[in-house]
């Protein structure tokens, strides 16, 4: 027998194979007219218990009013930010964003798995608009993301030479059933995104994906003063700093001599002690002194 969870993430199967982007029904043409804000976050995913939101966003709403429908049995949750329902646990909100657009959400508190399935975000033009979400509920907790230095947090390296930066991103603890998004890992340097193509030349990127987890390495060939300082590994609002230092040669032979300083050459044995006198010359110089 399949759990609850499994039966919930099937029923979601449809959505996560090919409606990513949301379905969008009856689109309203005009350069005045209403229209849904590509690429929405419509497949939304929480652990039973808690909450969740779904977020419609609209362009030049103008005059006229969204409403929030259960599509498995055609109830009107909310309509202009009223909700229509006796269910406590359901509030909506619409607050204005940039651009001339406006967002619209419907929350659910302390979620059920009844609670999952289709909910449509639809619009009052003639014919309405609407676009559809996905809500899967889980019996299982959310994972957070890690990001974090893999080997030293400062890395060593010499003019004219090159040095690799390694860091990981991953879900702890690892998800069993939640279909969650691969981990992009992304490199900073200050403000900016570092560019693999900047004119510096000599940048390259490897990153290793996994269900859960994500290895990404920095390596920077023909090292100048200019590389040395801190740089971030960041994925899902989550980041790590490193730092990269940058010497001379002669400075690096310097560090060398000084830590094998007092050791044995490799492969040669370190100097014995000074012997101690033999017993036999002992008794002569005693014989001698009387």
């Amino acid at each position: 027998m399949f759990s609850r969870a499994t039966l919930l993430l099937l029923s979601a199967l449809p959505a996560l194979a090919g409606m990513a982007g949301g379905e969008v029904v009856s689109v309203v043409t005009g350069a005045a007219a209403p229209a849904f804000v590509p690429h929405q976050q419509t497949l939304v995913v929480a652990p039973l218990g808690h909450a969740a939101s779904l977020d419609c966003t609209v362009y030049r709403l103008l005059d006229k009013s969204v409403s929030w429908v259960r599509s498995r049995d055609l109830q009107i949750l909310s309509h202009a930010g009223v909700v229509f329902t006796a269910d406590a646990r359901v509030s909506a909100t619409s607050g204005v964003e940039g651009a001339g657009s406006s967002r619209h959400s419907l929350r659910i508190e302390r979620l059920r798995a009844s609670d999952a399935g289709r909910y449509e975000c639809q619009v009052n033009t003639e014919p309405k608009m609407s676009l559809f979400f996905n809500l899967t509920v889980v019996d299982e907790p959310v994972p957070t993301v890690v990001v974090s230095a893999v080997g030293p947090s400062t890395v060593l390296g010499v003019e004219g030479g090159a040095a690799t930066l390694a860091c990981e991103a991953r879900y702890e603890p690892p998800p069993r059933q939640l279909p969650l998004a691969a981990l992009e890992v992304r490199w900073h340097r200050g403000d900016e995104l570092i560019n693999l193509q900047s004119s510096r030349g000599g940048v390259s990127l490897d990153t290793e994906r996994w269900a859960a987890r994500s290895l990404s390495r920095l390596t920077l060939a023909e090292l100048g003063a200019p590389d040395a300082g801190e740089y971030v590994c960041a994925a899902a609002g989550r980041a790590a700093a490193l730092r990269l230092r940058v010497q001379r040669p002669t400075e690096m032979s310097a560090e060398a001599m000084q830590r094998d300083e007092g050791e044995p050459a490799p492969g040669r044995a370190a100097p014995p002690a000074a012997a101690a006198p033999p017993a036999l010359l002992l008794l002569v110089l005693a014989a001698g002194v009387r």
